[in-house]
């Protein structure tokens, strides 16, 4: 019981996350001033079909924005010398519970229950979190061994990520399905995971200047952090019909202390360590469309999301 309660100890925050409110370190443009709501948007141009948080998809223009928008993050990330991995859409309790998550938490993750009448181990089920995820990616690399040699690794993924949506507007911005882009990055130590992500940041900052579009950089403060965090840069655009800005992407560190609850390793002077890990979802597409539906009542596709830009 009592590893149990010290599992639940929280990451140690990293000097720049601050305390109260949002520390903002980058801005593009200025916001929107005309208010708008993304689903009468999307219904009137015939672009969004919405029934409710768990029931929607995408028609016509909005279809090629969300294929367009991972296609053009995608190439950016290889130029960046990311090298595109596929993940499991399914991950085990261990992993969902290593992570910093509560893995009996149905709000938290899709658990997968049995229906026949045979007694289920609550610590040992299947979660469906999609291949774009923090836990797809641990769930190859938990309990793995590498040499230092290899390290810095720099992937991502480009997938669905599935999270339950306990919330009780229904609107693009609490749907449970969501195509992602997804980042995981390894080092050594914490002075290279700097480094990394002061690169990731520029590659998020030039991504996001040339479609156009007002978004802000901002550091969140210690309340607003998961369990595992140490630091997250959230990637904001602005909605009008909330009167706030919604993060549509984000950028996290939490140096190796999951790597500790993980056991994954690096050798390194015939001594094993603990990695560093620099992770993030760079778009959540829907959100990402919402923010933009309510900024461009029109709707032009961005000249990157076309067809003919499309790029594997």
């Amino acid at each position: 019981m009592a590893i149990v309660e010290t599992l639940k100890i929280p990451n140690i925050l990293h000097p720049s996350t601050p305390d109260g409110e949002n520390k903002v370190i980058f801005e593009y443009l200025s916001k929107p001033t005309k208010v708008m709501n993304h689903l009468e948007v999307g219904r009137d141009l015939n672009l969004l079909n919405f029934t409710k948080n768990e029931n929607y998809y995408l028609k016509s223009d909005a279809a090629i924005f969300e294929l367009g928008a991972k296609f053009y993050f995608s190439q950016a990330l290889k130029e960046n010398n990311f090298v595109q991995f596929s993940n499991p859409d399914f991950v085990k309790s261990i992993i969902v519970e290593g992570c910093g998550e509560d893995h009996t938490d149905a709000d938290s993750t899709f658990i997968l229950h049995h229906n026949e009448d045979t007694k289920m181990n609550i610590d040992s089920r299947l979660h469906l979190t999609g291949a774009g995820s923090l836990f797809s990616f641990f769930a190859y690399h938990a309990k793995n061994v590498l040499h230092g040699k290899v390290l810095p690794l720099k992937y991502f993924a480009m997938g669905r990520n599935y999270k339950p949506s306990p919330e009780d507007e229904d609107c693009l911005f609490h749907v449970s399905q969501a195509s992602v882009i997804q980042i995981f990055e390894v080092t050594k130590s914490a002075d290279d995971l700097e480094n990394l992500l002061q690169e990731v940041s520029e590659v998020v900052k030039k991504c996001y200047k040339d479609l156009g579009y007002h978004f802000r950089l901002s550091i969140l403060p210690a309340d607003k952090l998961y369990m595992w965090e140490s630091l997250r840069v959230a990637i904001e655009m602005y909605s009008t019909s909330l009167n706030s800005y919604v993060e549509v992407g984000n950028i996290s560190v939490s140096g190796d202390f999951i790597s500790k609850r993980l056991m994954y390793t690096y050798t390194e002077d015939k001594e094993s360590r603990f990695p560093h890990i620099l992770s993030g979802t760079l778009l959540n597409v829907p959100k990402f469309l919402a923010c933009v539906l309510e900024q461009d009542s029109d709707f032009v596709l961005p000249e990157p999301f076309k067809v003919e830009k499309w790029r594997m």
